[in-house]
């Protein structure tokens, strides 16, 4: 896989993401696009539900809980008889790494401070969840030898 893998999944995910597409929508597609991971159209409509933090419900970061998802693709288990604990290390690194970044894992937490974090609007932080996710998971991946 290309140096800039990390790079181009995060640049097209924001460009889907500033084309109207949700964060969790724009992660997924981004990644599918520049991996050999394809996902089924099942799968993509269900990206659509974690909206604002999970049906607009302002818990769990889009972005994030699409990263949870993508990354459990690829390491979570088939049977009882395989474990999850590394998988639940390399998703606690990804939600500890995200909530160093923002500060919360919490779609309205980050949101609302995004005035007094980055000085800009609510939801004008989003693209930011999108671009940091992308890169992550990648990066992640990487190391684990999963893509």
């Amino acid at each position: 896989m290309s140096e800039q893998l990390p790079e181009n999944v995060s640049q097209e995910a924001v460009t889907l993401f500033k084309s109207g597409y949700h964060c969790s929508e724009a992660v997924l597609l981004a990644f599918e696009k520049y991996t050999n991971k394809k996902y089924s159209d099942d799968v993509k409509r269900g990206m659509s539900a974690f909206v604002r933090g999970v049906g607009s419900s302002g818990c769990i970061c889009g972005a994030l809980a699409s990263g949870v998802f993508i990354l459990s693709t690829l390491g979570g288990r088939l049977s009882t008889d395989e474990s999850t604990s590394h998988l639940e290390k390399v998703i606690k690194t990804l939600h500890d790494d995200f909530k160093k970044e923002f500060s919360s894992a919490c779609c309205r937490v980050i949101t609302r401070n995004s005035a007094k974090i980055f000085g800009i609007g609510k939801y004008n932080t989003c693209h930011k969840t999108v671009d940091f996710v992308a890169m992550r998971i990648i990066e992640l991946a990487k190391q684990e030898k999963w893509i």
